[in-house]
């Protein structure tokens, strides 16, 4: 009786495990050939955590529900999860009411705001572009740290610095002070600066050169604490800035083209 009733716990563990891992989490539809899976598939398919989508020379939709769409240029490929989509080639347009993300190259872009749709792509040189076509989105990098904030008409790309910058830092922006503290926000980001008396700085543009104070807690509003080595007032902000390793510069728009041509077949970014 004993070994029967062993034998049908594990039958049902089996069913339960293969149940786990058979529920659909959305449906892709394409314009042409897909393969999902490494399976070729015309038309549409059924989506599971884990599944890998390949576009040829058409794009392709995938559905998961809950306001959450991407769309997937030609020649393109990604990994499809519950909560997240890595890109692995090409580019991808993100319709998202909540905080599902897209990661790229050890970066994380996650939507502000409800509602919020944009566009990341993979770019030569390990490089990617994100573009937001309605809301906004943050980027943080593997650390969690926030880099940017991307809004509509402001493309910016992404770059990783050779190894051993990873806590490098400068950037322009406009300083102010709060409760005894100093910040500078630079590309819609706020970050607590110490080192140096900005108190003759507070409402100027200032470029700061410095590094991220690893496991400090910033003030409250700001996404990290910088050590600055050099404080000195600018003209104006600049157009490109590193944020613990990575390199931001504004992008040329080209993910932007996925959403144009939507109703078309998106050309894949080079």
């Amino acid at each position: 009786m004993m070994d029967k009733l062993k034998v049908l716990v594990v039958v049902l563990c089996m069913l339960s495990y293969a149940e786990a891992g058979t529920v659909s989490i959305g449906t892709a539809s394409a314009r042409g050939d897909m393969r999902v899976d490494n399976y070729t598939v015309k038309d549409s398919a059924t989506l599971f955590d884990g599944s890998v989508v390949e576009t040829g020379q058409a794009s392709a939709d995938l559905h998961l529900g809950k306001g959450t769409e991407i769309r997937m240029a030609s020649s393109s490929r990604g990994t499809l999860y519950r909560d997240h989509f890595v890109l692995q080639q090409g580019a991808s347009e993100l319709s998202a009411s909540g905080r599902f993300k897209v990661e790229a190259e050890g970066l994380s872009v996650t939507p502000s705001e409800p509602n919020s749709r944009g566009t990341v792509s993979l770019q030569s040189g390990d490089k990617v572009e994100v573009a937001a076509l309605s809301g906004s989105f943050g980027v943080m990098n593997g650390q969690g740290i926030q880099l940017a904030s991307v809004r509509p008409g402001q493309p910016l790309a992404f770059a990783m610095q050779a190894a051993g910058a990873s806590s490098s830092f400068t950037g322009t922006g406009v300083v102010s002070a709060e409760g005894g503290n100093y910040f500078i926000t630079v590309g819609g980001v706020k970050y607590q600066v110490t080192g140096a008396d900005l108190s003759k700085k507070v409402g100027k543009t200032v470029k700061v050169t410095g590094a991220i104070v690893a496991g400090a807690t910033p003030a409250a509003g700001a996404t990290a604490v910088v050590a600055i080595s050099s404080a000195s007032v600018v003209g104006g902000i600049s157009t490109g800035w590193i944020v613990a390793g990575v390199v931001i510069a504004a992008g040329a728009g080209i993910g932007i083209g996925l959403a144009v041509k939507g109703a078309g077949t998106p050309a894949a970014s080079p």
